[in-house]
C-alpha cells in the first residue's frame, strides 16, 4: 500500500487505516477463517544445517507454545515467536507463527509427524513431512519473515536479513615438531572464522597417547586476535591450550579434537537465526628424540634451585625447617625435589612437598617446595652442605647441575636426657629377677590427688562422652538424612548459585553459572540446554513469561559476549545480576 513517496507517511497511514476499522468493526477486525498449518524451509539438508520447521496459527488470538513431543529424529536447537497482520482488499487476519530451528541427529529420511490442535471444539492437523538428510552441508538459508512494511524500499533496506556465508576454520599451532622426551610442547586451537561464535563444546576427548598433557584454563571471556589465513582476514581465537610432554621416543601423532560449535547466523535481522556445524582440528606429527645416555631418568627444561632455613640460631630440642624448592620450565608435576641425608649432627625427616603450576605466558612454568623438618643431636655450629640439582636443558643440549648455598646453624642449649629405664630392655629385667623397684626407686607417692580423681575430671568424662554422642548422631541424622534431603541440597545450590554469581567480574561469567544450575536444579544434561527445554521447564512450573523471557536473554547474552570485544559496561552488568538473583529466587520456589 502506497500513498507517496514518503515512507514514513505510509507507515502513519497503514496505523491510522487499522485504527478506524478497529473502531467500527471490533469485533470483527480478526474474524478470519481459522487455519493451523506447518511449513519447512527445506526437504533436504546436510547433517550440518538446521531446519527451520514454523507453525502457523490463523485467526487464533493467543494460542499457546507447541510441544513437539513425537519429534525424535531432530533436536531444538532454538525457538521463537513471531505475530503477522495481513490487510488485504479490507480483509483483515491476524497470524501467530511458532519457529523452531531443528538440528538433526543422523542422515536419511527423517520424519516430521502431523501437529493436532483443538480449538473451540475442533480438531485442526498439520500436514507432516519427510527431511532428506545428507552427510555435510547443503548450505540451505532460512526464508526472510515478511513485514507489513515489505512494500516500502525504505523499511525493506534495513529489515532485510543478510545471510553470511559460514567461514568457520579449525587450526593448530605447535611451539616444536622436532623434541626430545620430556620436552615442552606448547599445544594451541586456534579458531578463525568471519561469523559470530556463541559457544562451543569439544565432541571428543583431548587425550593424546605418548603425552603427558596440562591443559590451560578456558578463559571467562575470549578475546579475539586479527590475522591472516591464506590472504584472507578472519578473527582469530584461542580456545584450547596446553602444555605437553612426550614420554616416549619416536614419532608420536597428536590426534584431531572434534568441536561442535553454535553460531549465530545472521546478525542484521531482528530474530538471528542459530545454527550448530561441527569442526575438527587436523592431526600433528611430533618427531620425538630419546635423552642422551648421561640425562636419562633427569627432568627435562629449565629450572633453579635454591635451599633457605627459617633460623639462623635455634636450640638443641626445637625443630628447624628447611625450604627446598625448585623452579623453572618444565613438567611440574613429576620434578624431585633433592633431600638430605641423615648425619650424626642431625636428623632430616619426610618433606611436606607442595606443587605450584603458572598456566599465564607462552609457557607452563612453576615451583616445587619441600618443607624439610630436622631435629638436631649435638649442640655448635652445625653445617649443611650444598644439595645437587641436575636437570637436562634441551636449549643447550646438555645436562646442567645446580648447587645450593651451603649454611650453618648455630645450634644451642642442652639435650634433654631420657629415662635410663627406658634403655632398658624388659628381657634384662627378666634375667636379673628384680621387681618393678628396679625400674622406679624410691618412696611411692600418695596417689589420692591425682587429677582424674577429681570431681572436675569426672565433669570432663561426662563432657566429652555427651560430645561424641552429639557426633555421632550428627552422622547418623544430620548428614544422612538431613543433609541429604533435597530441600536442602537445593537451598544449597541457589545460595551457591547467588555467591557465584555476586563474586563474577565479566558478563561471561555468568554463563557457566546458569548451564551449572539448571543441570543440578532441573536435571537437564549440558547437551540439553537451550532457549526451548529453559522455556518448556519454566512453563511447566508456572513461571512468569516476563522471567522467562529475562533469564533467557541474560543467558544468550552472556554467552554470546565469550567471543566478543566488547564487554558490557559494569553498571549493565550490576543492573542484570541484581534482576538474574530476582529471578533466581522467584525460580526455586516454584521448581521443586
Amino acid at each position: 500500500m502506497k500513498v507517496n513517496g514518503n515512507p514514513v507517511k505510509n507507515v502513519f497511514f497503514i496505523f491510522v487505516s487499522v485504527v478506524l476499522c478497529s473502531c467500527y468493526f471490533p469485533g470483527d477486525l480478526f474474524a478470519a477463517d481459522v487455519q493451523v498449518s506447518a511449513a519447512v524451509n527445506a526437504e533436504k539438508i546436510g547433517i550440518e544445517d538446521v531446519l527451520i520447521y514454523t507453525l502457523s496459527f490463523k485467526g487464533i488470538g493467543n494460542p499457546p507454545q507447541p510441544r513437539l513431543a513425537n519429534l525424535s529424529t531432530f533436536r531444538v536447537a532454538q525457538t521463537s515467536r513471531s505475530f503477522r497482520t495481513n490487510i488485504i482488499n479490507g480483509s483483515y487476519s491476524q497470524t501467530v507463527e511458532f519457529i523452531y530451528y531443528l538440528q538433526p541427529f543422523q542422515t536419511g529420511a527423517l520424519n516430521i509427524p502431523a501437529y493436532s490442535y483443538t480449538h473451540e471444539g475442533k480438531e485442526y492437523k498439520t500436514a507432516s513431512f519427510t527431511i532428506h538428510v545428507v552427510k555435510g552441508s547443503v548450505g540451505t538459508a532460512a526464508p526472510r519473515r515478511r513485514s507489513v512494511f515489505d512494500g516500502d524500499d525504505f523499511f525493506s533496506r534495513r529489515q532485510r536479513p543478510r545471510t553470511r556465508q559460514i567461514d568457520v576454520q579449525l587450526r593448530v599451532s605447535v611451539s616444536k615438531r622436532d623434541v626430545v622426551k620430556g620436552e615442552q610442547i606448547m599445544y594451541r586451537i586456534l579458531l578463525y572464522t568471519n561469523n559470530n561464535i556463541r559457544s562451543f563444546t569439544p565432541l571428543s576427548q583431548r587425550s593424546f597417547p605418548g603425552f603427558w598433557q596440562e591443559w590451560y584454563p578456558d578463559p571467562k571471556v575470549f578475546r579475539p586476535e586479527t590475522g591472516n589465513l591464506a590472504g584472507k582476514r578472519y578473527s582469530i581465537f584461542e580456545i584450547g591450550k596446553a602444555a605437553l610432554f612426550p614420554t616416549k621416543s619416536g614419532v608420536l601423532t597428536i590426534s584431531a579434537v572434534k568441536f561442535e560449535l553454535v553460531m549465530q547466523e545472521d546478525t542484521f535481522s531482528l530474530f538471528s537465526d542459530v545454527k550448530r556445524i561441527n569442526r575438527s582440528t587436523p592431526a600433528v606429527k611430533i618427531n620425538v628424540a630419546e635423552l642422551p645416555a648421561a640425562a636419562e631418568g633427569l627432568p627435562v627444561g629449565d629450572f633453579d634451585f635454591e635451599v633457605r632455613e627459617n633460623k639462623k640460631e635455634i636450640d638443641v630440642n626445637d625443630i628447624l625447617t628447611l625450604k627446598l624448592r625448585v623452579s623453572g620450565k618444565g613438567n611440574i608435576k613429576t620434578l624431585e625435589v633433592p633431600v638430605y641425608e641423615n648425619s650424626s649432627y642431625f636428623k632430616a625427616y619426610p618433606a611436606k612437598v607442595s606443587r605450584d603450576s603458572n598456566f599465564n605466558g607462552g609457557y607452563l612454568s612453576g615451583a616445587v617446595e619441600a618443607e624439610v623438618p630436622v631435629a638436631f643431636k649435638e649442640t655448635g655450629l652445625i653445617s649443611f652442605p650444598p644439595l645437587e640439582f641436575r636437570y637436562y636443558d634441551p636449549a643447550v643440549a646438555r645436562v646442567v647441575t645446580v648447587n645450593s648455598k651451603p649454611f650453618a646453624v648455630n645450634v644451642t642449649g642442652s639435650k634433654e636426657n631420657r629415662e635410663s629405664a627406658a634403655t632398658i630392655p624388659k628381657t634384662e629385667i627378666v634375667k636379673k629377677g628384680e621387681d618393678i623397684d628396679f625400674i622406679k626407686t624410691g618412696d611411692i607417692y600418695d596417689q589420692r590427688d591425682n587429677f582424674y580423681k577429681t570431681g572436675f575430671f569426672k565433669l570432663l568424662a561426662v563432657l566429652f562422652f555427651l560430645l561424641n554422642l552429639l557426633f555421632v548422631l550428627k552422622i547418623v541424622i544430620f548428614d544422612r538424612l538431613i543433609s541429604q534431603s533435597s530441600l536442602l541440597k537445593k537451598k544449597k545450590l541457589l545460595n551457591k548459585t547467588i555467591n557465584d554469581l555476586r563474586s563474577i567480574r565479566e558478563y561471561g561469567g555468568i554463563f557457566p553459572i546458569l548451564e551449572n544450575y539448571l543441570k543440578e536444579k532441573g536435571g537437564l544434561g549440558r547437551s540439553e540446554i537451550n532457549n526451548y527445554s529453559i522455556e518448556g521447564l519454566f512453563e511447566k512450573h508456572g513461571v512468569s513469561g516476563n522471567d522467562i523471557k529475562n533469564f533467557v536473554r541474560i543467558k544468550a547474552e552472556s554467552e554470546s559476549v565469550r567471543f566478543s570485544p566488547q564487554q558490557k559496561p559494569a553498571k549493565e552488568m550490576r543492573r542484570d545480576l541484581r534482576l538474574l538473583i530476582e529471578i533466581l529466587k522467584r525460580i526455586d520456589n516454584k521448581i521443586k
